[in-house]
């Protein structure tokens, strides 16, 4: 029999940097880091003893040497590292949040309650953390896997155990994106095709404190913010810590690093006509009791 590679189950980490405005000069980075699950505690707690027990946010960082100790870390362990940075300087960016306003305003009109979860931001969020998963997900699979693979192959799972960082507020809006990325797994034909590997993902949305690997995804989304929002010559605090963490991200191998750079030319995901038969918030709860109760106890008509 052919061999065929083992590919072991994955934990993700994945978080954002940048401004979740229409501010136009500067980039949204989402970043993602794999690690295998099997090594996932003894990686987390390597990163504890390495910094001390003392990380903190990037964007509250004000060590130089805690951003070289970091990406040293990343480096020495040869984390597989997936980046997208969108620039917002397309009016396609102005019409996402457009028409996903319109489209909130009328399910709250008609839902006759709060939707956040359908807010423009909140759905963009989901998205582009799908996004990223997905690509990380594709870029490792790829990196490990023979290309392409063969077809009489049989199609086997992987579990992939994605953990973000909880700038996902509120139980319901972290139920959809929960949703959303359960259909991701029926909606990668193409990694599926070429790998033969159908990833599941178990969605946790955690904070740093509760899980400190999100803090690898989070030095390296605010890594490339900041290098190109500030640039590492300004006089910004920033450029301290880009300098720092330079010495180490040249030494990450570069089949460890995808890096996309794109300006966001995404259509709004939900379509117009989304909330046009919702029911009012009364009438659901009256016809959500009425399918409650068992059968005997309903009148007939």
């Amino acid at each position: 029999m052919p061999h065929r590679p083992s590919l072991s189950d994955l934990t993700f980490v994945i978080d954002a940097a940048g401004r979740y405005s229409h501010e136009k000069k500067v980039p949204l980075v989402f970043a993602g880091v794999a690690v295998k699950t099997s090594l996932r505690d003894s990686i987390r707690e390597a990163l504890l003893v390495s910094t001390g027990g003392c990380l903190k946010k990037w964007s509250e960082l004000d060590s130089p040497k805690m951003a070289h100790t970091v990406f040293r870390f990343i480096a020495k362990h040869q984390l597989y590292i997936y980046v997208k940075i969108i620039w917002k300087t397309d009016e396609a960016w102005d019409t996402y949040f457009n028409d996903g306003q319109q489209l909130y305003e009328k399910g709250v009109t008609r839902a006759q309650e709060q939707m956040q979860y359908a807010k423009p931001m909140n759905t963009f969020k989901t998205h582009m953390f799908g996004l990223t998963a997905s690509g990380l997900a594709g870029f490792y699979m790829g990196r490990h896997l023979p290309q392409p693979s063969p077809i009489s192959n049989p199609i086997r799972t992987i579990n992939i155990t994605t953990v973000l960082d909880s700038d996902i507020h509120g139980q319901t809006n972290q139920e959809m994106c929960q949703q959303v990325f359960a259909g991701i797994e029926g909606d990668l034909p193409q990694t599926v095709e070429a790998t033969r590997i159908k990833p599941i993902f178990k969605i946790l949305i955690k904070t740093e404190q509760e899980e400190p690997l999100l803090h690898l995804a989070d030095y390296i989304a605010g890594y490339f913010y900041s290098l190109k929002a500030y640039g590492e010559t300004s006089s910004d605090e920033r450029a301290s810590l880009i300098k720092a963490a330079n010495q180490s991200m040249s030494k990450i191998p570069e089949y460890c690093l995808m890096l996309q750079e794109e300006v966001f030319k995404e259509t709004y995901l939900l379509p117009k006509e989304t909330f046009d038969n919702v029911l009012p918030y009364k009438e659901r709860q009256r016809l959500r009791r009425r399918l409650e109760r068992p059968k005997d106890m309903i009148p007939s008509e």
